[in-house]
């Protein structure tokens, strides 16, 4: 099992989540899910994994990620694309051959050792919703069931949000039509996900009953005893004694065992510790400190630029000052205190209430914040360190 901390885990690397799988599987037989992970936690890698096993579940696994997709024709070419690298699409391929589908595709290019390029006649690309419900209605004429995984949508979907004066009506429409697709093919199952919650966008949209046919689904960090069990792993397969004080030491300073991070971890021992030496709890402080540590900060800094990218102001500014507030002390802060801290910028009791209420259920899901004990304190305590050094005024 190798130490991976750039790349999506696959194969023989990917650890553990048998729980996790078993749910989506079992909820996937009757419904769409709508999976709701921080940033991190092995989302992308978990997706990829589904699809391996899609074929013993029934299901052939399409993926795409749409994170820089340029708008909606681009999104449903993607799609096309997607579909027609797999096996399963044959027939769907020899149709488009004969030119079924040749009124409305310009070229589809076969590429050899590279899958397939899709292009649309400009005059049918702003048709996208037609080329995209006649790609479901085709995958539910063919033999078996399809999963399409979609990964980064709430960040196409910002995208689009902030593209012109008539961005908002086009994000309604284009999230209304996703809909009418799911309810209306159901041999097309459907999983979207994203590191932003596209339950908190569509919210701040006030078009949440466009994803109400979804099951929401979660995904976080790991239980001690799996973080234990992958950190023995690893160091087995590099040669590091870590014991199991000097696990538990880890796993106690992060509070929250995210994989990611448990793998940054592991790969500052394996900088510090030669093969066949038995780390040490300084070391893990040592590897630690140099993770928190400017030259590093892109390991932490998205948790804040995501606030900005999801809620955009003046929204993000308030839920900026309810971290830094929460960040000041390692129990967090009281609901009056950050009710308080946000009083400056909105005056209105009832008001300030409502925003308060609405953030702390954004900064709860999206795994910043968690409630103990009547206080708000971080759920991840390396993101508050960083947070007090690198980001709060």
């Amino acid at each position: 099992m190798r130490n991976v901390t750039g790349q999506v885990v696959r194969g023989e690397d990917f650890f553990d989540r048998e729980h996790e799988q078993a749910r989506f599987w079992r909820d996937l037989e009757t419904d769409n899910l709508l999976l709701l992970a921080p940033r991190r936690v092995g989302k992308t890698s978990l997706m990829r994994r589904l699809g391996e096993a899609a074929p013993d579940k029934g299901f052939t696994a399409v993926f795409v990620d749409v994170s820089d997709a340029g708008g909606e024709a681009i999104f449903v070419g993607r799609l096309y694309e997607a579909v027609l690298e797999t096996e399963a699409s044959n027939p769907l391929w020899s149709q488009m051959e004969k030119s079924w589908l040749g009124k409305l595709v310009r070229r589809v290019k076969k590429l050899s050792g590279a899958g397939f390029s899709v292009e649309f006649d400009p005059g049918q690309a702003g048709d996208w919703s037609t080329l995209g419900r006649d790609l479901a209605e085709a995958l539910s004429g063919l033999e078996g069931r399809w999963l399409l995984q979609i990964d980064e949508l709430p960040v196409f979907i910002l995208k689009l949000l902030n593209d012109g004066d008539a961005a908002r009506e086009r994000v309604r429409e284009f999230l209304y039509w996703m809909r009418r697709l799911r309810l209306g093919f159901p041999a097309v199952r459907w999983m979207l996900a994203g590191s932003i919650g596209l339950d908190t966008v569509t919210a701040r949209l006030n078009v949440a009953d466009a994803i109400n046919d979804l099951r929401i689904v979660s995904l976080g960090a790991f239980e001690p005893d799996t973080a234990h069990a992958l950190l023995s792993r690893l160091s087995e397969t590099y040669g590091i004694d870590l014991p199991a004080p000097v696990r538990e030491r880890i796993i106690q300073r992060m509070g929250w065992p995210v994989p990611y991070y448990l793998q940054l971890i592991l790969h500052g021992l394996r900088d510090r510790t030669e093969s066949g030496k038995t780390a040490t709890e300084d070391d893990i402080e040592q590897v630690i400190s140099v993770l928190l540590d400017p030259a590093h900060k892109g390991y932490f800094d998205y948790w804040r630029q995501r606030l900005f990218d999801e809620l955009g102001r003046p929204d993000a500014d308030h839920a900026k000052r309810v971290l830094d507030a929460a960040a000041r002390d390692p129990d967090g802060a009281s609901r009056v205190t950050l009710s308080q801290v946000l009083s400056k910028s909105i005056a209105d009791p009832d008001g300030r209430e409502d925003k308060l209420r609405y953030l702390l259920d954004v900064l709860e899901n999206d795994g910043y914040l968690v409630e103990h004990a009547g206080r708000w304190r971080f759920r991840f305590p390396l993101l508050r360190e960083y947070w007090l050094k690198r980001v709060a005024s």
